[in-house]
């Protein structure tokens, strides 16, 4: 560290005029002293946004000035520690690295803006005025993962401004829990807190509340910043489809599928059945950036980091939908679950076995359209097998057993649940049986997830005989 200045030179800066400060960090932006002051004037006007920025470039001076006994509060100080540890950690990382956190991160970070149809996303997201498809491609939307409260929203913000880096748009908001429990429901539509626009000068970024009790302040009209949000949600789920896809595909192949087509192979390779034009853009951009080939460490190491959760950062920050899908049936309440991390994407009503059903950890080794060459038998249009097993997630042509136990042991689903769920979920999801692990309030979405098909996935030369 530097050695520090005398109190007359500390003197001198703090008689500086804040117009001198932000016109000397201009010519010296080297000089984190002078960051530091402009930034506590910053933080005297309350411009917290304009403060944090000088505070990251200000970088160790927070140490040095502590013991000038210029107090700053805790969260800060350990905030811009961090912001500080990262970024040197973040430029000797390995590629091996590289390679994990991109590829469980696609949603949000693996895969760059496309220029994929422009006119048809411009049609499908309804837009505030002044903001584009490509912004809301790279807007970031957090949940906070913590209780509600002004400290813990001001700990998030400082995250977000000072970690993540805002480019386009950023949204906080408070994922909606299901039934009491602490699983959050995708679609239900969350409350917002707060949403920063990012500008070409990352110290001007604006920060707007929406939220009285996160700032004790009149909120802002949240208009613009539900449309976001809303726009930003319809690209979702294909994301979130592709980024569970490729950790499938690695799973079983240990590297990356090199084209696309390796996604959507014949039966019984059919990872997925199709891939929608925004899919087919991400993959196609993804695969240009990082390669096909991952080694067997970075295989290990993803295969651990499919079934773990989130980890939030020191705001209580999570990322929605940025963990490859899993798939929860819970016995006791006659409900399938796809989810993300904590976040239920659907909640499905299902028949079961009651005691033949068997619990513990599976994988669905196995997807079949029409088994035995029906839509309408008594296996319905779809099937998944679980772990090359006689136990299967099936349709059934007894849809009055939904929510009984009347199964020999299988999972029974509704038509139109079985045939969303086909197209959700991958070839190797992993699917986990117990008990009290779900909520009853069922979560489905008005407009059922569909893909394109592109592949073979009936298996005519197989009679099945799942328990049903």
């Amino acid at each position: 560290m530097k050695t520090k200045p005398s109190d007359e030179q500390l003197e001198l800066f703090f008689k500086q005029d804040p117009m001198y400060l932000k016109k000397y960090v201009k010519a010296h932006p080297e000089n984190k002293m002078a960051w530091y002051l402009l930034g506590r004037e910053y933080e005297s006007q309350g411009k917290q946004g304009k403060a944090l920025y000088c505070y990251a470039q200000a970088g160790e001076i927070y140490e040095a000035y502590e013991n000038q006994k210029i107090s700053l509060p805790a969260e800060e100080l350990e905030t811009i520690e961090r912001w500080s540890t990262s970024r040197k950690r973040t430029r000797k990382r390995s590629l091996l690295r590289i390679a994990v956190m991109l590829l469980f991160a696609i949603a949000s970070v693996l895969i760059a803006p496309g220029s994929w149809r422009q006119e048809q996303l411009d049609r499908e997201m309804p837009l505030p005025q002044g903001v584009s498809s490509a912004q809301v491609q790279e807007t970031k939307v957090y949940y906070l993962s913590k209780g509600k409260s002004k400290e813990t929203v001001g700990a998030a913000l400082q995250e977000m401004l000072l970690k993540e880096r805002v480019s386009s748009f950023a949204l906080l908001a408070r994922g909606l829990p299901l039934g009491g429990t602490s699983w959050i429901g995708w679609q239900k539509k969350p409350q917002l807190i707060l949403s920063v626009e990012a500008k070409q000068d990352a110290s001007q970024q604006q920060i707007y509340y929406h939220d009285a009790q996160s700032c004790e302040c009149e909120p802002s009209d949240p208009a613009k910043a539900e449309a976001i949000v809303n726009a930003w949600m319809t690209t979702q789920e294909q994301e979130l489809v592709l980024k569970s896809a490729l950790a499938a595909y690695i799973g079983r192949n240990g590297r990356m599928p090199k084209q696309s087509a390796e996604l959507t192979a014949a039966y019984p390779n059919n990872i997925l059945p199709g891939l929608t034009p925004y899919m087919q853009e991400r993959f196609d951009r993804q695969k240009e950036e990082f390669g096909t080939e991952l080694t067997a460490a970075a295989k290990q190491t993803a295969a651990t980091a499919v079934s773990a959760l989130p980890e939030a950062g020191n705001g209580g920050l999570t990322k929605p939908l940025n963990e490859p899908m899993r798939i929860i049936v819970d016995k006791t309440a006659h409900r399938l679950a796809v989810v993300s991390g904590n976040i239920i994407v659907r909640n499905y009503a299902v028949g079961l076995g009651g005691s033949r059903t068997p619990e513990g950890s599976f994988n669905i080794s196995e997807k079949v359209r029409n088994p035995n060459g029906k839509s309408d038998g008594e296996f319905g249009s779809r099937g998944m097998t679980l772990s090359d097993t006689n136990y299967a997630i099936h349709g059934t042509n007894k849809p009055s057993s939904i929510g009984k136990d009347q199964s020999l042991g299988c999972i029974r689903m509704r038509k139109e649940d079985i045939e969303e769920l086909f197209d959700l979920v991958p070839l190797g999801t992993q699917v986990t049986i117990g008990k009290g692990l779900l909520p009853l309030e069922e979560v489905r979405s008005s407009k059922p997830f569909l893909l394109p098909v592109a592949s073979e996935d009936t298996n005519p030369g197989k009679v099945y005989r799942w328990l049903n």
